[in-house]
């Protein structure tokens, strides 16, 4: 008896699968729930914060990706959308009452609004161009979040309730990582169904090159437009999510820094890869971590002669990380567990 050498797909519907074997769906729902039931469990409140901020991280860096990675169109002032995301959800928590499931989506619409105004006069950019532009967007509302104090309260910031669910808070850690991976879950999927419609297929094509997608017929500026839009969406659920999890919110968190973190999570997660922003987004939260805990073990230990060092050491140690994936891992760190993935295909695997 002979057995096929491979997986063959003889129809589009096929090779449109989500997962393509069943093995990699029982793969990940079971993941799911231990994600959701098994792991916050076994977790105290500092594994809780650290996993609720990686998955903050992980749904800016999708939103940023679908913008950079899928778009081409380069972005450094997505840390400013995910500041109006933050601010608006602490204005609609603690001013108006309003509950999560009703904060998150409206802090992401207004984040949208602002992108697309900020993206009208600078899609028509290119290259280091369009970069300019929106740093100049980022530089623009970090100023409105720190002099329009009647609003924002200034540099003094917002303090934010802990959110609720039918009443009740069970812990706001644990609420919030509940909150934060169910959020998670749900744009990822809207993520992946949208780029593999007809509008993620243009924006693929934009990405290759702008001139031959208006030639077949695609309208250039309205899919830069909409790519802006709903990056900037995505940014900000993950700035209303981020201010339910510090419950303090202040315009100093929003500035250049966290751009550029951001871009950090696609670039050594992995460009145009949706799973890329979720590790880039693991690998960014635990490398804050570690920097900000060598950073206090000077401190305490009284090394005042090297805090002059120590101050710029997590922007030196970001870039870093950034040139180190560029030069040995230009696809990001994403490519390698692809490569292992693909050896379990051939043989004796298969």
């Amino acid at each position: 008896m002979f057995h096929s050498c491979g997986n063959f797909k003889v129809s589009y519907q096929e090779d449109l699968k989500r997962f393509q074997t069943k093995f990699s769906r029982q793969l990940i729902i079971t993941g799911i729930l231990c994600l959701f039931v098994l792991i916050p469990f076994f977790s105290n409140d500092y594994i809780l914060h650290l996993l609720g901020m990686i998955g903050i991280y992980a749904i800016a860096g999708v939103g940023l990706n679908i913008l950079t990675g899928y778009t081409g169109q380069l972005s450094l002032g997505h840390g400013a959308f995910f500041g109006v995301g933050a601010y608006t959800g602490a204005l609609l928590a603690a001013k108006s009452g309003f509950p999560f499931f009703l904060t998150l989506p409206l802090a992401g619409i207004v984040a949208s609004m602002v992108g697309t105004i900020f993206a009208i006069p600078t899609v028509r950019l290119k290259f280091i161009y369009l970069a300019v532009a929106t740093l100049a967007g980022q530089f623009i509302i970090e100023y409105g979040l720190v002099q329009w104090t009647s609003l924002t309260n200034g540099a003094k910031g917002f303090v934010i309730p802990a959110p609720t669910f039918m009443g009740l808070t069970p812990g706001k850690n644990l609420t919030v990582f509940y909150i934060t991976y169910f959020s998670l879950v749900i744009m990822t999927l809207l993520a992946a169904n949208l780029l593999r419609s007809k509008i993620g297929r243009a924006f693929l094509a934009i990405r290759q090159n702008d001139r031959a997608a208006a030639t077949m017929g695609i309208a250039v500026f309205p899919h830069k437009l909409l790519a802006f839009a709903i990056s900037s969406f995505f940014a900000g659920v993950a700035g209303a999510l981020f201010a339910y999890s510090v419950t303090v919110i202040t315009p100093e968190m929003f500035s250049l820094t966290l751009s550029i973190q951001l871009l950090a999570i696609i670039l050594i997660g992995g460009i145009g890869s949706i799973s890329g922003s979720i590790l880039g987004a693991l690998v960014i939260v635990f490398l804050n971590e570690i920097l900000t805990f060598i950073i206090e073990c000077f401190m305490n230990a009284g090394a005042h002669v090297v805090t002059g060092i120590t101050t710029p050491l997590h922007e030196f140690v970001l870039g870093l990380a950034i040139v180190l994936v560029i030069i040995f891992k230009p696809k990001g760190l994403i490519n390698a567990w692809y490569m292992v993935k693909s050896s379990f295909r051939k043989w004796p695997f298969s």
